[in-house]
């Protein structure tokens, strides 16, 4: 088992890679990744509204107590549950459940506490229960202006991704992460928290945070440590 400070000191390393990492390190398949996702965000973004609006003509019980019940696990439900995992890994001791927690929980810290919030100030886009159309943006103002993107779809796929990586040689495991957290992000559609292109981008950004946390910690390769910040989706 790690010791705290090793873990901490394991976590500004990789904020320190991350972080700079467009301006540094990302040649050219970095960037045509991220233009991947650029343009998969840019394509949603046409039927943003109709999307919407289909979602919100077409509730149901089921929908109603489903969505509901999941949505609370891209916010402090899921925190909750990456919290009991280390604590679980750490009790157990089970090192690669333990890997996994911290792994979720930097790769939720760093994309939904990070990247996202900032993006969502400077976008200021206003969310679809506002009413005021998918063209409303408001730079720097919070409250109703703060729809793109999806804070609850970054965490989801950020958590997701951590543990459907950590345990990729149980196919139960990926299939169970993902189909939560793409509930979560229908959830937040659903809920008229979000348009659709939100929680794309959420979705991209939890990921590929978590793609490039995972790898630096299962590939040990210390004079190249730097090489190993990728953007993957």
């Amino acid at each position: 088992m790690s010791t705290f400070k090793a873990r901490a000191k394991q976590i500004w390393c990789d904020a320190k890679d991350i972080f700079p990492a467009p301006v540094t390190r990302w040649r050219g398949h970095e960037w045509l990744r991220f233009g991947e996702g650029v343009a998969l965000v840019v394509a949603m973004y046409p039927v943003d509204q109709e999307i919407s609006n289909a979602f919100a003509k077409n509730h149901s019980r089921f929908a109603d107590r489903y969505l509901h019940a999941v949505t609370h696990l891209g916010g402090g439900y899921g925190q909750d549950l990456v919290i009991l995992t280390i604590a679980g890994g750490y009790f157990g001791h089970d090192q690669r459940l333990l890997d996994t927690g911290v792994d979720a929980l930097e790769s939720s810290v760093f994309a939904a506490g990070i990247v996202t919030p900032a993006i969502k100030t400077a976008v200021g886009r206003a969310r679809p229960i506002a009413d005021l159309g998918r063209h409303s943006l408001h730079p720097f103002d919070k409250d109703l202006y703060q729809s793109f993107p999806s804070g609850h779809s970054t965490s989801a796929f950020a958590i997701a991704t951590a543990i459907a990586d950590r345990y990729d040689d149980h196919p139960a495991v990926p299939a169970i992460a993902y189909t939560l957290a793409t509930s979560i992000a229908f959830a937040r559609v659903y809920d008229r928290a979000h348009f659709p292109s939100d929680v794309v981008a959420g979705a991209l950004i939890g990921h590929a945070m978590a793609k490039s946390i995972v790898h630096n910690h299962v590939t040990i390769v210390p004079e190249h440590r730097a090489l190993l910040v990728n953007v993957t989706f």
